[in-house]
């Protein structure tokens, strides 16, 4: 038995069918996925922020694969600041 072949307007009226079903689910989601990508964005800036603290406060580099080749090392005290002048 072979499957019956759809006609050109058949698989229009299909398709056309599916793009509205996937588009509505996409609005759907829209807000979800926005949400999302703040999420990401301020965890991505969160972390940067750490690192930093982490850095000027105990010296460690941070383990983004950028800095391997540093080690770390021993943060400058606000009062040895003064003897680098």
């Amino acid at each position: 038995m072979t499957k019956p072949i759809e006609s050109a307007e058949q698989l229009i009226e299909r398709f056309t069918k599916r793009t509205m079903q996937l588009s509505q689910r996409k609005q759907e989601l829209q807000e979800a996925y926005d949400e999302y990508v703040k999420l990401e964005r301020d965890l991505t800036r969160l972390e940067g922020s750490m690192q930093a603290i982490q850095y000027v406060a105990y010296g460690k580099m941070p383990g983004d694969g950028n800095h391997d080749k540093f080690k770390d090392h021993r943060p400058v005290k606000h009062n040895d600041l003064d003897r680098l002048d």
